[in-house]
């Protein structure tokens, strides 16, 4: 097996398109602003350009749902960045599913805007919110090429939800 450590300055970049994508196609999203097109393959498309990077993510389903993110370098065919999600709310939470994706949202949003705000961790950090009865906790395990993140959402102590979502960076790609 041969492993490839990704230069500083590429995966500080992807970083900050992780972040930018992530913030703009669903930390932003709302009722009155939706910036997915209808897809071909999956449900929603979403598509950013970001200096000389493309950060998309396609999403199908409601609950559960399931996804793929990627981020290409200019005009390069194969991603330097692809991550897979699935999630889903558990029946008999004793909490609607709006609420669990609106507190997930929230959540989320917490970590990447502490993250790209305030410079307290790295996107790539263990973290957890608490909002009432709600609590959000995100943790990582990661190689030199890739992570896996397990996020969790509980209301009033007990497990409501959960999405698994597992990362990989091409550096061969890269410029």
């Amino acid at each position: 097996m041969v492993i490839v450590v990704i230069k500083a300055e590429l995966m500080g970049a992807l970083i900050e398109v992780l972040i930018k994508g992530r913030i703009e196609c669903y930390v932003k999203k709302s009722s009155a602003y939706n910036p997915y097109s209808p897809g071909q393959i999956y449900d929603w498309d979403f598509k950013l350009s970001w200096g000389d990077y493309l950060f998309s993510d396609s999403y199908r389903g409601f609950n559960p749902y399931s996804g793929v993110e990627y981020i290409y370098y200019k005009e390069r065919s194969e991603p330097i960045w692809s991550c897979d999600y699935v999630g889903y709310a558990l029946a008999g939470a004793g909490v609607s599913e709006k609420e669990i994706y609106g507190f997930l949202k929230r959540g989320r949003g917490k970590h990447l805007l502490e993250w790209a705000g305030e410079c307290t961790g790295t996107l790539f950090s263990d973290y957890s919110y608490q909002e009432g009865d709600f609590g959000y906790q995100t943790r990582f395990r990661s190689s030199s090429q890739g992570v896996l993140q397990t996020e969790e959402i509980y209301c009033r102590g007990r497990l409501a939800a959960t999405q698994l979502s597992a990362g990989y960076w091409r550096e061969e790609a890269a410029p």
